[in-house]
């Protein structure tokens, strides 16, 4: 089965080609997603290294485990506990500890050392960074945030600052990580708190006295500033490939739409060098564009300049043959009129009746090659001037019965004039064109000869009984050379200029003429349809 042929225009096709651009999108999340792998690998190691930092400071200083507790110290930090809201330490903390990891810890960051019991010996730092003061937003940063912004919102995972972590905070950290480091593993865990709104980070690394592991240091983080850094990147990557689409949308749109235009005038160009009929009308205005759209408009106009001048040739070639025939044609008449004045014998007066029946021909032949070039070269010069049609076609059957008396032509027109503006004597003869054509086709059968007003115009029609037109002639009948007579009437040349001539004298009265077979195949009907005088 044969696929339907799709249509789609340059412009389609370019617009087509720039959804491969469409991968884009896929390509910048791919990116954003190893940039966020890139980025949580990047915290755990610096987690992790902040982890060996303090416990490198707490290795084998046993005294650091084994100091009984400062009550003063820790009533100190259980009233700061209170204030800030926390937990506080155990009686059992380590206020040396906690100074060594004070200086060490980030306000992203919280930083636990417990012993091996689980007793939690000192903590610094909050998961949960201060307040920035942002300056004020701008004004299309504001529209940003109302419209892309909310997008975004949508589809990205946004950061949590206001979740809780009751699980780390009424106690000593335990998990994986732990575990890991009380075997003496630097281990990195991740999990999420305790209302799942953010995922915490940690590193718990181990702290040696000797060889035995007398503590853990555990160093934890949320996974915030990833989030945020990876939605920074995701938008201003997708606010950059939003741009690049749009920017390369319109400027293929307006380059596809400049190459459309350039296209069609070049077809536009093409159709009105050559008129309905087939003649040039003028060269084609040539480009002088460096592309292939101005080599092609080019070959066009050369193509047309050659072709015009071998149409010309061709159109001068009938009158020119006719002219260069009448001299030699006019020797031989002569020849064959002395010929026959002269004493011959009976045989040889035959050869002299069948060249004088081939001379005859001939001059036939040059007559209407003239006749055709004539009209042609003639109607520049033709007076128009308005005039009644019925009476004109009514001579011109009258003038067909006497010449044709075994004919049988019906004849219907109306009984009001009709009006045309043009030369009766050319219609005259394109009435004798088609009505001889139609008694030599109808071969004794019925013609019928009609005129009728129709919007603005007036068709003739000429309808004859016999053989119908072949198949795709309908369209060509009209052309010059061109003739569908199988046999014809003997002796009688057919050069296929009869029907060419009712096209001419019809375009040059502002008219068309077509051909077309009876319904019932029994015939062919030519008409010619003319405008009214004022209609056009």
């Amino acid at each position: 089965m044969k696929l339907p042929r799709i249509a789609l225009s340059i412009r389609a096709q370019l617009l087509l080609v720039l959804t491969v651009f469409l991968a884009l999108p896929w390509l910048g999340y791919e990116y954003v997603r190893e940039l966020e792998r890139v980025l949580r690998d990047a915290q755990e190691r610096t987690l992790a290294g902040t982890a060996q930092a303090v416990a490198t400071a707490l290795h084998d200083r046993p005294r650091l485990f084994a100091s009984p507790p400062d009550p003063i110290a820790s009533f100190a930090r259980e009233r700061a506990d209170v204030r800030a809201g926390t937990p506080s330490l155990p009686p059992s903390a380590s206020p040396e500890i906690a100074q060594i990891i004070e200086g060490l810890s980030r306000t992203t960051a919280r930083i636990w050392v417990i012993d091996r019991d689980g007793v939690v010996l000192a903590r610094a730092g909050s998961l949960k960074p201060p307040v920035p003061q942002l300056p004020p937003e701008s004004f299309w940063g504001r529209i940003g945030r109302a419209t892309i912004g909310r997008l975004y919102a949508l589809v990205l995972e946004q950061p949590a600052e206001d979740f809780s972590d009751d699980a780390a905070t009424r106690g000593a950290p335990s998990g994986r990580d732990v575990e890991g480091a009380l075997a003496g593993i630097l281990t990195t865990d991740r999990r999420k708190t305790s209302d799942g709104k953010a995922v915490i980070v940690s590193a718990a690394h181990p702290v040696w006295v000797g060889d035995q592991v007398r503590g853990v240091v555990v160093a934890e983080e949320t996974g915030n500033a990833v989030v945020a850094e990876r939605n920074r990147a995701f938008e201003r990557l997708f606010n950059i490939v939003l741009a690049v689409l749009l920017v390369g949308s319109l400027a293929l749109t307006a380059y596809a739409t400049w190459l459309s235009s350039r296209i069609r005038r070049l077809r536009d160009d093409a159709e009105r060098a050559i008129d309905e009929s087939g003649r040039i009308r003028g060269a084609l205005a040539s480009s002088d564009a460096g592309d292939e759209i101005g080599d092609l408009s080019r070959s066009f106009s050369s193509v047309l300049a050659r072709l015009a001048e071998y149409a010309s040739y061709q159109e001068k070639m009938a009158s020119r043959l006719s002219h260069e025939l009448r001299t030699p044609v006019a020797v031989v008449r002569s020849s064959l009129d002395n010929l026959k004045a002269a004493r011959l014998p009976d045989d040889a007066r035959v050869y002299i009746a069948r060249a004088q029946d081939g001379l005859t021909r001939l001059t036939q032949i040059l007559t209407r090659m003239t006749e055709a070039a004539r009209l042609e070269q003639s109607l520049s010069d033709v007076d128009r001037a308005p005039f009644d049609l019925v009476p004109v076609v009514s001579g011109c059957v009258d003038g067909v019965r006497l010449v044709y008396p075994d004919a049988r032509i019906a004849y219907d027109a109306p009984s009001q004039p009709i009006i045309v503006d043009g030369a009766p004597e050319l219609i005259a003869q394109m009435l004798d064109k088609l009505l001889a054509n139609a008694v030599e086709f109808a071969n004794g059968g019925a013609i019928g000869v009609s005129v009728a007003r129709t919007d603005g115009a007036v068709r003739l029609a000429i309808a004859n009984d016999g053989p119908p037109l072949p198949e795709g002639m309908a369209g060509r009948l009209f052309e010059s050379m061109v003739s569908v007579r199988p046999g014809g009437e003997p002796g009688v040349p057919h050069l296929g200029l009869g029907l060419y001539i009712v096209r001419v004298i019809a375009q040059f009265h502002g008219g068309t003429a077509q051909a077309a077979n009876r319904a019932d195949g029994t015939g062919v009907v030519v008409s010619v349809t003319l405008p009214t005088a004022g209609a056009n």
